[in-house]
């Protein structure tokens, strides 16, 4: 039995060290809004959808040693967040069988 979870985990490698990220689950309307405005901006499209959906962020560290927290996701590569969103909501495949 498949359970539905407040949140979805993706994680960045980064050499042999790993990097997670924990994104909330979009409402219908927000879906909507991002995939309308992507047309023209893709990339900025889903940077901003990222910092909206960010809710945690572990094993990431500022220059300085400091944790990376969910206030600073502007120091979190717009490349990482980019994939991100686009392997969670854009190339992502889903099997249905007729039944």
């Amino acid at each position: 039995m498949v359970k539905l979870t407040q949140g979805t985990k993706a994680v960045v490698e980064v050499g042999d060290e790993e990097v997670t990220f924990t994104l909330r689950e979009p409402s219908p309307q927000e879906i909507n809004d991002f995939l309308s405005k992507r047309c023209g901006r893709l990339v900025s499209s889903r940077v901003e959808f990222f910092d909206l959906l960010l809710i945690s962020v572990e094993n990431l560290e500022n220059t300085d040693g400091t944790p990376i927290t969910t206030e600073q996701k502007a120091l979190i590569p717009a490349t990482w967040k980019n994939d991100i969103i686009f392997r969670r909501f854009e190339d992502n495949e889903i099997t249905l069988r007729a039944l």
